[in-house]
């Protein structure tokens, strides 16, 4: 992983936004009339769908092998988490938000942790 400050900041800032433009896309195709699972499976596969679309802005200025795992993984994940609590709470869009860019950067951090964690195992 990148440990210049323009690639840190371009993580946080594509992860941050795919989190938050997925766990909106993601409430407002999945309503309070779904059941958790066909929604959290819904909620994966617009995270997948969604995350191809906004991936070649990203790739294109922060690198692709850096940002493409994180991205996809804070797309799937995001998809599922919000449109399975959506159904059952009806979060607001301020709470779709925050939620969105908090897992966006939650899963950044998990993915640093592991490379380094296996960086050191290799060493």
């Amino acid at each position: 992983m990148e440990r210049r400050i323009y690639f840190i900041a371009g993580d946080l800032i594509s992860n941050g936004i795919m989190g938050m433009t997925t766990a909106l896309l993601a409430t407002r195709i999945v309503d309070q009339t779904w059941e958790m699972f066909p929604a959290m499976l819904a909620g994966m596969g617009i995270g997948m769908g969604f995350s191809m679309i906004l991936m070649p802005i990203f790739v294109g200025l922060f690198g692709a092998m850096e940002v493409m795992l994180p991205v996809m993984l804070t797309a799937m994940l995001t998809g599922m988490v919000f449109a399975m609590a959506d159904t059952m709470l009806g979060l607001t869009v301020i709470n779709i938000m925050l939620g969105g860019v908090l897992t966006g950067i939650l899963v950044l951090l998990l993915t640093y942790a592991a490379n380094l964690i296996l960086r050191s195992k290799n060493l």
